[in-house]
């Protein structure tokens, strides 16, 4: 089975991609002043794109068509859930076999209320977050923890492990360090945000 999906409509005001104001990112790192903000917003904006990409998620609130089609040969098992892209749901508007259904809002999955799933069903609901103000503090710790890292370790060449001059050595040691499976993001990031992966389960 796989799905499509569908953004019909969205309000820019709360449909990110940022998890954090610029305001809110300024007060933990405790920044003042207005001379950084166009280098901080940009960074809220990269890092929000990149915790998303990781988790495979579009976190901002929007309305979507999603449609579920079942591969050749492929029967949903009884009480298998349809997984919806856009949790926490809002609002189930319409599904097009007119099936009674069952929702868990959080995972977003959704059960057929007295069978299974044959497809193809498209789902017509409304979910996410209103960003930036609904994002959970786990997203939005992530993203302070990826600019101040950012920040620290952005004018040292991150190849240079070890400095000396004379009797004084230097060494570094940065959580953010990037493993392979997650890209840019360094190892307390990855432990804050991966609750927030998408689910795919049936």
């Amino acid at each position: 089975m796989h799905s499509v999906l569908e953004i019909i409509a969205e309000d820019p005001a709360s449909a990110g991609p940022d998890l954090i104001s610029l305001d809110d990112l300024k007060l933990a790192l405790d920044i003042t002043g207005t001379a950084e903000d166009e280098q901080l917003q940009a960074m809220i904006t990269f890092q929000s794109r990149i915790i998303a990409e990781y988790c495979d998620r579009r976190f901002g609130l929007a309305e979507a068509m999603e449609t579920f089609t079942f591969d050749r040969g492929e029967v949903m098992p009884a009480r298998g859930a349809l997984t919806l892209s856009l949790y926490p749901v809002a609002e189930v508007i319409e599904i097009s076999t007119g099936a009674a259904y069952e929702i868990d809002p959080a995972s977003g999955r959704l059960w057929h209320a007295s069978g299974y799933w044959n497809g193809p069903v498209a789902v017509n609901y409304s979910g996410g977050y209103d960003l930036p103000e609904e994002a959970p503090a786990r997203l939005q710790k992530a993203v302070i923890e990826a600019v101040y890292e950012g920040r620290t370790s952005g004018a040292r060449d991150p190849s240079i492990r070890e400095l000396q001059h004379g009797d004084t050595r230097i060494s570094y040691f940065t959580s953010a360090t990037s493993s392979a499976s997650s890209g840019f993001l360094s190892a307390p990031v990855v432990d804050l945000i991966r609750p927030f992966r998408r689910l795919r389960v049936a």
